[in-house]
């Protein structure tokens, strides 16, 4: 199946912002060795890292809209067949909702997942940052604390609605 060109301009985006994360990362740990040139000013790795982790939110907030829309979309209204009562098209139909789950799952799954890896990443290393302290320390510390309580309730939710896909119980 051949990519559209949206779907090409969305992964462009999120190579762009993951430059951007990596470009921030590099600034960080030059500066933390002492080895940053002498025509950037000290202050510039806490600003990219702190524009990266803002970007990375907004990544975040942006999947949270679109998995909103995954799970609120209706189906589409399907063509009447010949026999609708027979046994064969409810259990087609349970086979298409059961894909769609999955489907829909696996997407929440990834599209939460990735962007709290980057917060969380970003945060720890805001926090060893000697260079950062005062209220940045603590906005950062606030931060990967929120960004791992996320992480347990996405990871729980996740963990529940596959057991329940499965047919298993949580124990």
């Amino acid at each position: 199946m051949k990519p559209s060109s949206k779907q090409i301009v969305v992964k462009l985006l999120y190579l762009c912002v993951a430059l951007f994360v990596l470009a921030a990362l590099v600034l960080q740990l030059l500066g933390n060795m002492g080895r940053l040139p002498a025509t950037v000013p000290p202050a510039l790795p806490m600003v990219i890292s702190v524009a990266a982790l803002l970007v990375a939110l907004g990544v975040l907030v942006r999947r949270l809209w679109i998995i909103d829309r995954l799970l609120t979309r209706e189906l589409p209204q399907r063509a009447p067949s010949f026999f609708p009562d027979h046994p064969v098209h409810k259990v087609m139909q349970m086979h298409e909702a059961e894909k769609e789950r999955a489907v829909r799952i696996s997407s929440l799954s990834h599209e939460l997942r990735t962007p709290l890896t980057s917060i969380n990443g970003f945060s720890e290393l805001l926090m060893q940052d000697d260079s950062v302290t005062g209220e940045a320390r603590e906005f950062a510390a606030l931060i990967h604390t929120e960004a791992q309580r996320l992480t347990t309730m996405v990871n729980t939710v996740l963990t529940e609605a596959q057991l329940s896909a499965d047919g298993g119980t949580l124990e």
